[in-house]
């Protein structure tokens, strides 16, 4: 019994007020009359605000600018990190260095 009032309410129509049309904006492109049948026109805005822009290119490799600093009438003084082979495993180190340069003129 339940499985047919079940089927009753899925079949009958349902009241209530009829609802208006939405209205489509109006646009001042025309498209072009197809009188083939066949072929399906589309006529829309050709706006590119909606595209994506390009893809960074991810597959190059990424470098960071280099960590070094001019410290006045003594040199540089730098960061860097560096990898060598020690007894057949990888070392990675972090290193400080400043170059203080000997003889010639200073730098003002």
């Amino acid at each position: 019994m339940w499985a047919l009032v079940m089927i009753a309410l899925q079949t009958g129509t349902v009241a209530g007020p009829v609802l208006p049309l939405p209205r489509k904006a109006p646009t001042s492109r025309r498209c072009p009359p197809d009188d083939s049948g066949g072929d399906v026109v589309v006529c829309g805005r050709s706006s590119d605000a909606d595209r994506i822009g390009t893809i960074p290119d991810y597959s190059k490799p990424m470098t960071l600018p280099k960590a070094r600093t001019e410290i006045a009438g003594v040199g540089t003084l730098s960061a860097e990190t560096e990898q060598a082979d020690v007894g057949g495993s990888p070392s990675k180190r972090a290193m400080i260095r400043l170059t203080i340069p000997l003889g010639g003129r200073r730098k003002p």
